[in-house]
This record gives structure tokens, sequence and C-alpha cells, in this order.
């Protein structure tokens, strides 16, 4: 007998994740994707990666963002979407900022 596939388990774990979680999937994975269409860089290879980085960083840095838009505005789940939304975007060069903020101009 075999188990579950695993679009089934991505399934049940999205599926049993708390909304904002949800919100910041989907935003970040927009935002992402729109930094990949966007971006200046000719690899279309280098653009999946660029997209897949700022996927993980609205995330991880989405709620965060997102947070700070709810206590300002009390949009609830529509503060997550936005904060996903801008950190799928721009968490690359928000990384990038901090990391040469707290590392140096050398920090790439």
């Amino acid at each position: 007998m075999t188990g579950p596939t695993i679009l089934e388990q991505i399934s049940a774990v999205f599926g049993s994740s708390p909304e904002h979680i949800k919100a910041l999937v989907i935003s970040g994975a927009g935002g992402a994707f729109v930094r990949a269409v966007y971006a200046p860089e000719s690899s279309w290879r280098k653009r999946a990666f660029e997209g897949a980085a700022g996927a993980l960083s609205a995330i991880f840095l989405g709620g965060v963002v997102g947070h700070v838009i709810n206590m300002v505005t009390d949009a609830g789940t529509y503060a997550y979407l936005a904060g996903g939304f801008i950190m799928g975007e721009g968490g690359i060069a928000a990384v990038h900022a901090v990391r040469r903020k707290f590392l140096g101009e050398d920090a790439k």
C-alpha cells in the first residue's frame, strides 16, 4: 500500500495552515512572478531563481511587513496579502539593502 502523493501532502499542509499564512504564500508567489517577469536578467534560469528567492522572502519576511500593515490599518488578511506581495516583489532588494547596511558595501 502506498502513502499519499506529494501533492496530497502539500494540499493537506496548505489546507490546515492559518489564513494569513495562505495569504503570504499566494501573494508572495504573485509578487515573485511579477519580479521574475520584469527582472533585468536576460536568463530565464536566473529569473526563476530570483522568483523563488522572492517567494521565500515573502513567506519569511512578509509576515513581519503584513503584521506592521495590519497594526496600522487593521485590514486583517488583506494586510498579509499586501505584505506578501511587497516582499515577493521587492524582497531580494530589501535583503540586499539590509546585508549592505550590516555587512558593508562588499555584501552581495
